[in-house]
């Protein structure tokens, strides 16, 4: 079973420390995008495949990029900024072949932010509150 590398960062208390790991990830994955969670306290980052303007829609569209199942579980497993209860949750379900790493776009009502290539992010922090 495959799965796409994702990293969901609950209640970012110092964004120093986020940074780093947000760096960390930038620098092991190629294409990695980043959105602000939900409840507007935490972060999500994806890593995908290539991506490419689409002229007819105005928009980006991004590929996923497909780990093994098991590789995308033992490297979550790794960052101990990673959620632990969405990773023992998924950790459940990859024990009965159901898909893991899932992100929610909503999630108690509350609308996650628009994912923008994590450069972006770099150079402006701020632009994922605006997104």
């Amino acid at each position: 079973m495959d799965a796409t590398l994702t990293f969901d960062i609950d209640d970012v208390e110092d964004m120093e420390v986020f940074r780093e790991f947000a760096h960390k990830v930038a620098s092991a994955y190629d294409n990695v995008w980043i959105r602000k969670s939900s409840s507007g306290m935490g972060f999500h980052l994806k890593i995908t495949g290539a991506s490419e303007y689409d002229e007819t829609t105005g928009r980006m569209v991004v590929a996923d990029k497909l780990f093994r199942a098991e590789d995308v579980i033992a490297l979550r497993d790794t960052e101990d900024e990673e959620c632990r209860g969405r990773l023992t949750g998924d950790i459940g379900r990859l024990k009965v072949g159901l898909q893991v790493g899932r992100l929610f776009g909503v999630k108690s009502g509350k609308q996650a932010g628009d994912w923008l290539p994590i450069e972006a992010f770099f150079r402006d922090e701020s632009i994922v509150d605006s997104h």
